[in-house]
């Protein structure tokens, strides 16, 4: 009776055993995979997605003010507006100005009648000659402050320097102005200019002259534009430099105030060795980082067509990307795209190079 039992427990563990042996032999399917070779040759070209983020400013921008102080009257001009240069932009109450330039021209007309009266004197050879040249001199003092007292009179009128666009308005009618204070902001856009900032370790990448592509997302739209501008000194707070990308903007749709993202039309050509590792940048999703805080990336092992998992040691950190400063030399094969899904060992296939 005992044996019926056993032998069905058998037939059952054999049965397990085969299903179980069958799962452990099931083929894996590769993963596809993009890589990116390191070094095909000396001269090794490789990309790296460098996008700077920027803003897009005006080519010419002024901040108009007058040079003398007084009561705003009028400004004439409205947010947005185009205004031709030698357009009248505010005025101040000139007043004051007025009575003074009436006064200084009074103390000239005095002064000349007096030189006038004392030069025919002179020449007849009444008085000497010292009390002519003090009327001159006096006649020439008081026409220089009559003058310089009507500067001041057309002073009190802003008018635009140059044409373009009216950006913004600081001051309104009734407003008191003094020398230097912002009144309005006058700029063009005929031509735009994207600003950026490049690290120090960029800084010596580009020169004036390189192409550059500036993306606006908001006009979900890409522009070309040409590297007109590096700054020779960094800021003040933040080892960074300054640079001016100019775009044409016949259409004047790109505004200043837009947030862009700049990249520039070039290849990067590094000559990599097996001492100058610290060429090779990539990009900062390709490198992961183990419990042990490890950094490490997945090559592919091309004898057998799988993921090998190979550390590194990391270097300076860049827009989208990385550089790589040990750990991997020429004909390494990075997985660049699918690495998310591997272990150590994974079957891949190459779906591009």
């Amino acid at each position: 009776m005992l044996r019926k039992p056993l032998l069905y427990i058998t037939i059952f563990g054999f049965f397990l055993f085969a299903c179980n042996d069958k799962e452990t032999f099931r083929e894996i399917k590769p993963i596809g995979v993009e890589t990116l070779t390191i070094g095909n040759t000396n001269n090794t070209t490789y990309f790296t997605s460098e996008n700077y983020p920027g803003t897009i400013q005006a080519k010419t921008d002024a901040q108009l003010s007058f040079q003398v102080s007084g009561d705003i009257n009028t400004i004439r001009v409205n947010n947005g507006e185009y205004v031709e240069k030698g357009r009248l932009i505010a005025t101040i109450d000139p007043t004051t100005y007025v009575e003074q330039y009436e006064a200084q021209k009074a103390k000239a007309d005095l002064a000349q009648e007096n030189f006038t009266r004392i030069n025919e004197v002179y020449k007849k050879g009444s008085i000497a000659e010292i009390r002519m040249i003090e009327a001159r001199s006096n006649f020439k003092q008081a026409q220089s402050a009559a003058n310089a007292a009507y500067q001041n009179v057309k002073k009190t009128k802003l008018r635009a320097p140059f044409s373009g666009y009216i950006g913004s308005k600081m001051m309104e009618t009734g407003g008191v102005a003094n020398p230097g204070m912002p009144v309005v902001e006058l700029l063009t856009i005929n031509q735009v200019q994207a600003i950026i900032s490049l690290s120090d370790e960029e800084v010596n990448t580009y020169k004036v002259g390189d192409s550059a592509t500036v993306t606006v997302n908001a006009l979900d739209k890409a522009f070309t534009g040409q590297l007109t501008e590096i700054a020779i000194q960094s800021g003040s707070q933040n080892p960074v430099y300054k640079a001016k990308i100019t775009i044409p903007n016949p259409d004047k749709i790109l505004k200043p105030g837009m947030a862009c993202q700049t990249s520039f039309n070039q290849s990067k050509q590094k000559n990599i060795t097996e001492n100058n590792l610290q060429s090779i940048v990539l990009p900062v999703q390709v490198v992961s980082i183990t419990d042990e805080g490890k950094n490490f990336v997945y090559i592919v092992d091309t004898e057998k067509n799988t993921a090998k998992r190979k550390f590194v040691e990391i270097g300076t950190l860049h827009n989208d990307g990385i550089t790589i400063e040990k750990g991997l030399q020429k004909g390494d094969v990075i997985i660049t795209s699918g690495y998310h899904k591997l272990t150590n060992n994974t079957p891949v296939k190459v779906l591009s190079k």
